[in-house]
């Protein structure tokens, strides 16, 4: 309102905006927010702000009915992998099924020779995907390609291997500490009892219903793609440098998408379309994963163990606990710049003294929560709640099993160490 009544001339007590739009009340005279953004942006925002008579709402506290209800409803909403356009072919794409492997070789005749087949794109160091009328043509043709795989430095690494390396960090003697209050370690060597648990979290996938795909027109001076994405920003700097070209030069259309939970905030499959539609200028190349190559080609949920030593005095009550978590850091895989002295704060979440990432919620007079951190060749993501989930499923699991060797009940024990403490909890 202030960068339109300045470029007015005008009073902006008689400006009103509403709907996009500033409007001069005595002249009429309209401007769109669009247009005034620039003006607005270099402006000192006004730091006393009235809030709106709630009689003058208009949404907040209405009902709005949803426009995409009855499509999603009757199956007519088109999402990324629904897309279709003149022209259009289809790709399917297979990853080395190690990671950090390559493409050591392969023999592409006899795909070529399949009905519909297209072309055969080698798509960076590790991945080849056919290109053909058909999605189910190019995905069959791709197990006609011989590929022999460079499985790299990760070819004997195995689920068992990761679980040694974990049940190492949980009896390391160096580790991050997350929490800490009195002397865990001499309280739980006088205590009068203890108990002692492990437990562990496997990785998990995101494994949204419509697997990972996107559609894209590459030309030497422009590039499009079609992509359900968590991220449209991130998917336009992929698709430029993807394509070769400037941001200026590429254009990213957002299609609904089935399902994101944090999976589609990479862009691995973006980059990939633009890969194989640039080895086809100016057709229209529709990627999709299969669901195979989607289960194996994620970025999963971080695997961790947990050791929780309980110390119990005469009269059983809990005046000690270690949490040791040993496994995966999510920001040391993808922004280790934002370790804050190699501690990943967001491991501890719901186990911390407080802030955003949730307090511990019990008096406990001696407690040492700590990460032995050890991280995998498999990629970590954000999943919904991320490591709070796996957090309060140790921790409660083994309260239970501490109240039991107590000879107590739950509810009670836990009720006894929250007495005098204020919840912190967030709605």
């Amino acid at each position: 309102m202030q960068a339109a009544a300045t470029g007015w001339n005008v009073p902006v007590s008689e400006c009103k905006a509403a709907a996009s739009v500033v409007t001069h009340q005595p002249s009429g005279r309209t401007m769109r927010y669009g247009q005034l953004a620039e003006a607005a942006a270099k402006l000192t925002p006004p730091t006393d702000i009235p809030l709106r008579n709630p009689a003058e709402w208009h949404l907040a506290g209405k009902p709005v009915p949803r426009l995409d209800t009855i499509a999603k409803t009757n199956g007519s909403q088109v999402y990324g992998i629904d897309l279709t356009m003149p022209g259009m072919l289809n790709a399917s794409i297979r990853d080395c099924p190690v990671f950090g492997g390559k493409v050591k070789s392969f023999d592409a005749a006899a795909a070529l020779a399949r009905p519909g087949v297209r072309k055969v794109v080698q798509v960076g160091d590790s991945a080849l995907a056919v290109v053909a009328e058909t999605w189910w043509q190019a995905n069959s043709a791709l197990d006609a390609l011989s590929i022999v795989w460079d499985e790299g430095p990760n070819a004997s690494l195995s689920s068992e291997t990761i679980a040694a390396m974990l049940t190492e960090g949980l009896g390391a003697a160096e580790a991050f500490i997350g929490n800490k209050a009195g002397d865990a370690r001499a309280a739980l060597g006088r205590a009068a009892k203890t108990v002692e648990a492990v437990y562990n979290f496997p990785f998990q996938n995101h494994a949204t219903m419509e697997p990972m795909n996107a559609t894209a027109i590459w030309k030497a001076d422009r590039c499009e793609v079609w992509c359900p994405t968590q991220n449209g920003e991130a998917s336009l700097a992929a698709c430029a440098e993807a394509a070769g070209l400037r941001p200026q030069q590429c254009e990213v259309h957002k299609v609904h998408l089935g399902g994101g939970f944090g999976r589609r905030g990479w862009q691995d499959y973006v980059r990939q379309a633009v890969a194989i539609a640039k080895e086809m200028p100016g057709t229209p190349v529709k990627l999709v994963w299969s669901r195979e190559e989607d289960m194996l080609h994620g970025r999963y949920h971080p695997i961790t163990a947990c050791k929780l030593t309980a110390g119990l005095d005469a009269e059983g009550r809990l005046e000690a606990l270690h949490m040791r978590i040993s496994g995966q850091s999510i920001i040391a895989g993808i922004a280790p710049q934002m370790l804050q002295g190699g501690v990943d704060s967001r491991v501890f979440q719901g186990l911390a003294q407080g802030g955003a990432e949730g307090a511990f919620g019990y008096g406990i007079p001696n407690l040492l929560i700590d990460h032995a951190m050890r991280n995998t060749h498999v990629p970590p993501g954000f999943w919904r709640g991320v490591n709070v989930n796996q957090n309060a499923v140790y921790l409660e699991c083994f309260i239970d099993e501490v109240a039991l060797a107590a000879g107590k009940d739950p509810l009670e024990f836990r009720r006894a160490m929250l007495r005098g403490r204020r919840s912190t909890s967030r709605c």
